[in-house]
């Protein structure tokens, strides 16, 4: 079977989306006949060209860099008229016998068929246009400004569902739903039941494990306990409400430590406008490689998603496969893998004061913290690997 899989993330992934087709290409990689359309990524001066990605996966993958991709929003454009000129050129030569995509980045939004052939689509629903929009409006209402690629996602809306309607028209495509909330939501958007098959994604127990951990590798101090914030703290992933969680955190419990993983540093600083004594226990780690994230999750203490919408979060199974637990706002399909009192703790999202107390009682009880990071660890093993 020859697949053209479309990552509008790839190494170095900036978030779910990458991390998932990382994994999936991994698994993938010499069982059928991959080629892989991607962006061009760079990151300081190192370049992810064609080279770098084939070796990683061993040589068993073609992948070819169509476009350039930068830490915007509107990179996707770019993309998706890349990928509709490469299927339109060359889907005549190669035969492809299946396309998978990446919702909502909607790389195949432009192709319509690949030498006048339908072929078939498999499209990840890893979120939805809509309920990012319900999530970004929420999320500004309760207060805080938006990042600049929340301000197109607003801007952009109501082209953006029109799109999205267009292709959940579309009426052979499959869809794989991450969680059973995403099921629902796509059945909500009218799109057929028996044309979705919920495959929730998995955390990797043998990359991210308990024994990897090496607390001193985050902590600036050995009395220093660290939450950890993997990602881009944007808005609708909860920025404003950590930001006035965070001194509230601080006051009760002051050798607390927030490392944050990723960009946007900048742009959360000056949301959280944190007073120096409480800005001295902040901690912007940047981009870190995709090797070392598994050493990363381990050293924490606790690690945190205050969003206000979410599918299933992959950073959470590594969190918990890392034996860590996991304070997470109780939204979208979060519910299906953080329990209260057996994986983690859920707080209503949009709540500071919930939030701070969840976090201060799981710090101050390091025999808690261990018995949800072992239970943690253990429901990725039977249900999410």
């Amino acid at each position: 079977m020859r697949v053209c899989f479309l990552a509008p993330e790839l190494l170095p992934n900036q978030g779910g989306v990458g991390t998932y087709s990382v994994e999936i290409l991994r698994q993938l990689a010499g069982r059928v006949d991959l080629t892989v359309l991607t962006p061009l990524r760079q990151r300081g001066t190192e370049v992810y060209d064609r080279n770098r990605l084939e070796e990683y996966f061993g040589g068993r993958i073609t992948i070819l860099p169509i476009s350039e991709a930068h830490d915007t929003f509107r990179y996707n454009l770019a993309f998706q008229r890349a990928v509709r000129r490469y299927l339109g050129r060359e889907g005549r030569q190669e035969k492809f016998d299946l396309i998978h995509s990446q919702h909502a980045h909607m790389p195949d939004l432009l192709v319509r068929k690949v030498d006048r052939r339908s072929v078939a689509t498999v499209r990840t629903m890893h979120t939805t246009i809509l309920g990012q929009r319900q999530g970004i409006r929420i999320a500004r209402e309760l207060g805080g400004r938006l990042e600049s690629s929340e301000r197109w996602q607003m801007t952009l809306a109501p082209i953006l569902g029109m799109a999205e309607r267009s292709i959940l028209r579309r009426p052979h495509d499959t869809y794989i739903a991450v969680s059973e909330w995403m099921r629902r939501e796509l059945v909500a958007l009218k799109v057929p039941s028996d044309r979705i098959h919920v495959i929730h994604c998995g955390g990797d127990p043998e990359r991210f494990r308990p024994d990897l951990r090496q607390p001193d590798r985050l902590r600036s101090s050995p009395e220093r306990r660290t939450v950890l914030y993997p990602g881009r703290p944007t808005l609708v992933k909860g920025a404003g409400v950590l930001a006035r969680a965070i001194p509230q955190v601080i006051e009760q419990f002051p050798n607390a430590e927030f490392v944050f993983t990723g960009g946007g540093a900048e742009e959360f600083l000056r949301i959280a406008d944190l007073a120096p004594d409480v800005a001295s226990h902040v901690r912007f780690l940047g981009y870190l490689p995709y090797e070392e994230l598994p050493q990363v999750y381990a050293a924490a203490d606790l690690v945190i998603a205050p969003t206000y919408y979410e599918d299933f979060p992959i950073r959470i199974l590594e969190s918990l496969a890392s034996g860590v637990p996991v304070v997470a706002s109780e939204v979208g399909g979060i519910r299906e893998v953080v329990v209260t009192g057996s994986t983690g703790t859920l707080v209503p999202p949009g709540r500071p004061e919930s939030l701070a107390r969840a976090i201060v009682d799981l710090l101050g009880n390091s025999e808690l913290r261990a018995r949800l990071g072992a239970a943690g660890r253990k429901r990725i093993v039977e249900e999410f690997s």
